[in-house]
């Protein structure tokens, strides 16, 4: 233990004597101190010198008076004194041992890329866990419940862990995994209970109390609350509750755009930035499904996705930047700039790490398509027909590089710089580039996630697609 580290487990030990700790540094601080014996034993010295300190009312009374005559009153501090070095010493018997007796329920048995906010459980993988809330703002984190159940948290998700059978879902993703020895596991969210008999299932749900569940294996019994009915779903059927139609449909934030439609910013060192804001910019995506009449164009997100498993489901993103304004330069450099959004579409544990490419359309032919009708029937370099969904036609496009996204990442910016790049935007012709985002990598199972990146629409949250060139 360095000197940093024993200041600051003195100031946690003084906090804690007077009351200051939240439940999260006592909960943190509980773990170090059951595993880690030269903490315990400082931390056990520092409160028997405030209890001496504390108690001991005595002292600042000897110092203004001189001492009696009689030993009698030196005596009765002292045993003063120690009684109550005795009474701090039992509290930090109890903060010590109590705390670890204290009725848990749940393991954290891993946490993948984790970010958390305001959680009232410990995050420290492999920690118990009693009764408490966990809030997870990125990642993936697996909780084992004593019963034997498994639930995986998809980041944004906050829980209410409850005992071993019980858990509340407030808002986000798990996927749970239930054994026989835990049949009747039951995931609890603000307008539905969710009830297993031995399977795996996925569980959504939105502050607004819209939900989704999705039985990936086995059978589970849902039962819309305020109502007596209790629907059983099987392996493949899902119960959706508002969920999927709020999500396909998203509101664009009320903020005023950050990003002026007629302005290149200065970024620099010779380097200026362009945003699909600016004049012609535009960005959307196309998608299988029978979703040919619908355009995504206002979305505050563009939305990515391979699945062999589902091949109705692919999705592929399209960008846009007008380059007029440079018009017969030539870039010595340049890098493009995607913003990372959580999707609310599917369940990330069953996607691994990702890899994504990036195509410049090389058919000039084809850059003046509209944001506003672009669809599946009809989008640059996209044969609706083709068995391989997810790619353009390569005869085309040039392939400008890749980026790669960790499973459970849902926050960030990824960016693709190089010679490619650069190349592609000295070879324009009509001041427009058209930019094709697809995924390579496909989901295991049904129902998995998919990616999406913020837009120029997604005012006030989240910067849109970026191009800097120098």
């Amino acid at each position: 233990m360095n000197n940093s580290e024993r200041w600051h487990l003195l100031e946690q030990a003084e906090r804690f004597a007077d009351g200051q700790l939240s439940e999260t540094e006592a909960a943190t601080l509980d773990l170090r101190l059951r595993e880690d014996a030269d903490a315990r034993r400082l931390f056990a010295e520092a409160l028997h010198q405030h209890a001496e300190l504390k108690f001991d009312k005595a002292l600042t009374r000897d110092l203004l008076t001189p001492p009696a005559a009689s030993p009698q009153p030196q005596l009765w501090r002292y045993a003063f004194t120690a009684a109550a070095a005795a009474c701090i010493a039992m509290l930090a018997g109890w903060f010590l041992f109590g705390r670890s007796q204290q009725h848990t329920v749940a393991t954290l048995v891993k946490a993948q890329q984790c970010q958390w906010a305001a959680s009232s459980l410990p995050t420290v993988e492999g920690s118990r866990l009693p009764s408490g809330t966990l809030d997870l703002v990125e990642g993936l984190a697996t909780l084992k419940f004593d019963s034997g159940a498994e639930v995986v948290m998809e980041a944004p998700a906050t829980i209410e862990v409850l005992d071993p059978m019980n858990c509340q879902l407030k808002r986000g993703t798990v996927v749970a995994d239930v054994p026989p020895s835990a049949k009747g596991f039951t995931i609890d969210t603000a307008k539905a209970k969710v009830v297993d008999w031995g399977t795996r299932f996925g569980v959504s749900a939105g502050d607004d109390g819209n939900y989704m569940v999705q039985v990936l294996e086995g059978r589970v019994d849902v039962n819309h609350k305020g109502t007596s009915e209790v629907k059983q779903l099987h392996k493949g059927q899902s119960m959706d509750h508002g969920w999927i139609k709020s999500r396909l449909n998203p509101e664009a934030a009320d903020e005023p755009n950050r990003w002026q439609p007629n302005v290149i910013v200065d970024g620099g060192d010779g380097w200026q930035v362009i945003s699909t804001a600016f004049g012609r910019g535009k960005d959307s995506y196309i998608q299988t499904n029978g979703k040919s009449d619908r355009d995504f164009g206002s979305d505050p997100f563009f939305r990515v996705k391979l699945s062999s498993i589902s091949p109705d489901l692919c999705r592929k993103g399209y960008l846009a930047f007008d380059l007029s304004k440079f018009a017969g330069q030539k870039f010595n450099d340049a890098e493009l700039a995607l913003t990372i959004e959580p999707s609310d579409l599917g369940f990330a544990s069953v996607v691994p790490d990702s890899i994504f490419d990036v195509f410049g359309l090389t058919d000039e032919s084809e850059d003046l398509w509209d944001e506003n009708s672009l669809r599946w029937n009809a989008a640059p370099a996209h044969d609706p027909s083709s068995e391989v969904k997810h790619l353009p036609d390569l005869t085309k496009v040039k392939l400008l590089g890749r980026f790669e996204i960790a499973q459970g990442v849902n926050r960030g910016t990824r960016t693709l710089r190089g010679e490619a790049l650069r190349d592609f935007l000295n070879a324009d012709s009509n001041g427009i580039v058209t930019f094709i985002v697809c995924r390579e990598t496909d989901e295991k199972q049904r129902s998995g996630l998919v990616h999406a990146f913020a837009t120029k629409e997604n005012r006030g949250k989240n910067a849109p697609p970026l191009l800097r060139v120098k």
